[in-house]
């Protein structure tokens, strides 16, 4: 179980960023969350003295470099980084919107390096912290849909699954730094983004029972954490047929109201 840390986590104001940070604050962490509403974080703090409030922009690469500074003036360095902050807009094709796999990339790709940018000499920090046995982690929330082409997904696969790249490498480079990375697939998991889906989601995760499953898994520092499993098993399945996944996703995920061209 992992207590008696200081950890960062952005994207905090609901969702899954939310259900961890109460419940690492529960087990006993000093948790320091990061958003863009300031109001929500505020709400989210009165429920736990375990938990501190940075509203920032992690696409606003100052803000965040401020932030980063509080960080290190009040705490010296951070145990972990969950790197949860993401978005997600759907592609029309019939009304095409070009710049808004720019707007998702922004956050989901960039807003993620530039939190690790931020965090990396936190961590390093207490890497050569010679009193410490604990290993620091930077923790990325990226997304089983990276693993199959989904409908409408193409920003949002894509983001994801360059993310997941970036982080998988510098998982080598951090390796000599006694630094780990631990990337994270979810499937579909009950936010208030998911909500926002008009189409049928397989497997659903309760919020909460997510956040136990992340928090349990990272405390032992794998490479990386799928779930559902079920969820997982399929779809890693069907990567290795194609041409199956894509007969599958043309008849039965695509929306009905669909215009054919």
């Amino acid at each position: 179980m992992i207590r008696d840390e200081i950890i960062w986590i952005t994207g905090a104001s609901s969702g899954i960023g939310q259900a961890l940070a109460l419940h690492l604050a529960a087990a006993g962490n000093r948790v320091l969350l990061t958003a863009r509403d300031p109001v929500k974080l505020t709400a989210l703090a009165q429920a736990s003295d375990n938990i501190d409030v940075l509203p920032c922009d992690i696409t606003d690469r100052e803000a965040l470099h401020l932030t980063g500074k509080v960080i290190e003036a009040k705490y010296g360095y951070i145990d972990r980084v969950i790197i949860n902050a993401g978005t997600c807009e759907y592609f029309d094709i019939v009304k095409p919107d070009w710049d808004m796999a720019r707007r998702v990339m922004e956050v989901n790709f960039f807003g993620a390096i530039n939190t690790a940018a931020v965090a990396l000499p936190l961590l390093q920090k207490r890497a050569r912290d010679s009193s410490s046995t604990m290993q620091p982690q930077v923790v990325l929330i990226a997304s089983l849909a990276s693993v199959v082409p989904f409908p409408r997904s193409e920003a949002y696969g894509a983001s994801k699954a360059a993310v997941q790249y970036y982080f998988e490498a510098l998982r080598i480079d951090l390796a000599r730094q006694n630094i780990a990375v631990t990337v994270v697939q979810p499937g579909f998991v009950e936010t208030p983004l998911t909500a926002k889906n008009d189409f049928p989601m397989p497997f659903l995760v309760k919020v909460d029972d997510a956040a136990k499953i992340i928090a349990a898994k990272i405390a032992d520092y794998p490479h990386l954490v799928r779930f559902p499993g079920r969820l997982s098993s399929l779809l890693y399945s069907l990567r290795l047929l194609p041409r199956l996944w894509h007969w599958i996703a043309v008849k039965q995920l695509r929306r009905s109201s669909a215009p054919e061209l």
